[in-house]
């Protein structure tokens, strides 16, 4: 074997932003990419498969992977609505001990799925965030790594600054429910602090537009807008207009859209087409465990048969398109000064005798059929 700090990998590959389908040898320098070569490497890493790029689920609640299919035909406010949602409710009666274990769980569920970067959306406070992180180490895995976004519990001016304060302390940024919950001022005390990430729920279902319009006459969107609020991200944005898809794209909001998520809680499907149209940028995340696996290949296959966007625009909200929204730098695309953090589609019937490769993996590909390759916990299949 070479060096550790020189691999060649040697297989096809989805290779750039057009995930370009090569096969050759890929050379990765202290963990770089560095292109392909075309010397004889006598003892190269073989991967017998394809190796496409990281998939990155850019939205998790995976505190509630300890209640899944609680609630079966409730309304979406019925069960998460906080703070007395039927999701809250059951989940302040299980203990950290519970919690922690369903987390661990929900952890290798991600990593079976190919995933190497999570977002989650962590209610409870300072607390609900270093649950997380103390079953993200005792996962004892590089991968998937968390991108916790914590939530504060109170709303008291002074309360609510003191409280964000200690979250950020611990997490990557603020992941508010919705902009329902809070007065103007609220909001705007939330954001006058400084974040890595600050990221909110808006227009999931008509309901909470409507309350937002009667309300504050204006919907969720356009109040995120009106308040200058700059989200790095939105969630969901079920119920969009071309007028307020023209408002996220003035103002540079991306959307992370939960399909799967809309139809298990009956609330709708998002116009992605129209955000596209709008050129917002569109990202990709599985929402609840509670009610969903957290099989980005699942909501890929979901979209694909739904929309028919082409598979490749598909496949680039779930990689490097959440990359970006996220910023998580030099992640997303195999290509070269990327990292060398892959994910694995073995040699399987999945992709065997595939005539678009692209349309395979993300219609057919499932988690028996993943690897991860990357980091320092795992070298892939070979």
């Amino acid at each position: 074997m070479y060096p550790r700090d020189t691999t060649y990998l040697k297989s096809h590959f989805l290779y750039g932003e057009d995930f370009q389908y090569r096969k050759g040898i890929l050379v990765i320098e202290d963990g770089i990419i560095k292109g392909f070569t075309g010397e004889h490497i006598r003892e190269p890493v073989f991967h017998k498969g394809v190796v496409i790029p990281p998939l990155i689920n850019a939205h998790t609640h995976i505190g509630d992977n300890i209640i899944k299919d609680i609630g079966i035909n409730k309304t979406l406010d019925e069960l998460v609505k906080p703070p007395h949602g039927l999701k809250h409710r059951f989940l302040n009666a299980c203990s950290d001990e519970e919690l922690i274990n369903g987390m661990v769980d929900g952890l290798e569920e991600l990593r079976n799925n190919g995933i190497t970067h999570f977002c989650d959306f962590r209610e409870g406070g300072l607390k609900g965030v270093n649950l997380l992180r103390e079953a993200y180490s005792r996962y004892n895995r590089e991968f998937p790594h968390p991108i916790i976004l914590g939530r504060p519990t109170t709303n008291n001016r002074e309360d609510l600054k003191n409280e964000i304060r200690e979250i950020l302390k611990v997490a990557d940024g603020i992941g508010l429910s919705g902009c329902n919950e809070y007065s103007d001022e609220e909001l705007k005390t939330i954001r006058k602090l400084d974040y890595k990430i600050f990221s909110i729920h808006a227009n999931e279902h008509r309901g909470s537009i409507e309350y937002s319009k009667s309300t504050y006459g204006m919907s969720e969107i356009e109040r995120i807008v009106d308040l200058k609020l700059h989200p790095t991200f939105i969630i969901h944005a079920t119920y969009t207009t071309p007028y307020e898809a023209q408002l996220l794209r003035e103002y540079n909001i991306p959307v992370v859209v939960c399909p799967r998520a809309n139809a298990s809680f009956n609330v709708g499907l998002p116009d992605i087409k129209n955000l596209l149209d709008n050129n917002v940028l569109v990202g990709l995340g599985t929402d609840n465990f509670m009610a969903n696996s957290p099989s980005i290949f699942k909501e890929m296959d979901f979209i694909y048969k739904i929309y028919h966007i082409d598979p490749k625009e598909i496949l680039k909200f779930s990689t490097i398109n959440n990359c970006r929204i996220l910023g998580l730098e030099g992640v997303g695309l195999i290509e070269e000064g990327y990292k060398g953090i892959f994910t694995f589609i073995r040699d399987c019937p999945s992709i065997r005798y595939s005539k678009n490769i692209t349309a395979s993996v993300i219609t057919r590909c499932e988690k028996g059929d993943i690897v991860i390759y990357g980091g320092n916990d795992d070298k892939g299949s070979y």
